[in-house]
């Protein structure tokens, strides 16, 4: 089963990545540009930068923890520029594409105690870390990046969200 856990986590999350590179590659063309980083869905929501950052975090603390590695608390977020964005999401692919499904073995039944806020912390094995907390975390920030840029006017669609799928696709007839 490593290897199911491997295939929804890491392997997933590096495709994902590589549409999140595309969609800020042309994020960062516009004339605007500058202004996508602190930009925001809602008041209470975190912005952009944030969004892109809690992307690469969940990809990066959540592989790790469910190899049983050490892993570090979540970095202070940063005001971040786009190219800093396109970086910090190209280090993140990269990291991601050197873990093969070996690194994962055991992760279905390994423990994993994480605190949240003072006085919680989710303890839960790693098939439901990774299909209940993970998974849903990762693709949360992502789709909400993905908004931000599409409601301020970034001509971006399903097709661009998904376009790490491009390589299955074929015509027919």
């Amino acid at each position: 089963m490593s290897h199911a856990i491997y295939a929804a986590s890491a392997e997933s999350f590096a495709a994902a990545l590589g549409s999140l590179g595309e969609i800020l590659a042309l994020a960062a063309v516009r004339a605007d540009a500058a202004a996508f980083p602190a930009a925001r869905l809602a008041p209470d929501m975190f912005p952009f930068s944030t969004q892109v950052q809690l992307t690469c975090f969940h990809a990066d603390n959540g592989t790790a923890r469910l190899m049983g590695r050490e892993v570090a608390e979540r970095p202070a977020i940063q005001d971040c520029d786009l190219p800093a964005l396109q970086a910090l999401v190209a280090q993140t692919r990269q990291s991601l594409a050197t873990l093969t499904a070996d690194d994962f073995a055991g992760a279905e039944e390994r423990r994993i105690v994480m605190r949240l806020q003072p006085g919680h912390e989710l303890a839960i094995d790693g098939v439901n870390f990774t299909h209940r907390w993970l998974v849903p975390n990762f693709y949360f920030h992502f789709v909400t990046a993905y908004d931000i840029l599409r409601a301020n006017g970034l001509g971006i669609g399903k097709r661009d969200y998904i376009s790490h799928i491009a390589g299955f696709m074929r015509q027919t007839g």
